[in-house]
């Protein structure tokens, strides 16, 4: 599987699950904590690069346990995992010896353009936000969202 394959099999993944991650997202955008003054989702790939990763809400701000502690419940927008033996989503593995591309790259890219396809339908939350790789994985870096 090409880089290109590999992207265009998971936007298909996750765009079959866009409405479950916008109803976490309008949750999130009515409990924000007062003290919350930033809003920060990170793609969070796996460290073997085998295609595993979660897509996680965080809030910046004073108490940095309280704030996560508000938003708890939704916090995930996207996670894979493994569950009796199945991938839940089922997205494609790797074994990263015979990857020929960054798998955590095209993850960090991918999801970037799906949580910025989702910040535009809801329209922010109103306050500065920004999406981020984790570990510096993703060719772009960190994007700033809506406020």
């Amino acid at each position: 599987m090409t880089a290109d394959e590999y992207k265009t099999a998971l936007q298909s993944i996750l765009s079959a699950h866009v409405q479950p991650a916008l109803a976490r997202l309008a949750i999130i955008k009515q409990s924000l904590p007062q003290k919350a003054r930033q809003v920060m989702v990170g793609v969070h790939p796996g460290q073997s690069e085998e295609g595993f990763f979660d897509i996680v809400v965080h809030l910046d701000g004073p108490d940095l346990y309280v704030l996560q502690k508000a938003i708890a419940p939704y916090r995930f927008l996207f996670e894979v995992k493994y569950i009796d033996g199945q991938m839940q989503p089922d997205v494609p593995m790797f074994d990263p010896n015979e990857a020929a591309f960054s798998v955590n790259d095209a993850i960090v890219d991918t999801c970037t353009e799906w949580v910025e396809c989702l910040w535009q339908q809801l329209g922010g939350v109103g306050l500065p936000a920004l999406v981020f790789g984790e570990d510096g994985y993703g060719t772009v870096g960190s994007k700033p969202l809506l406020p």
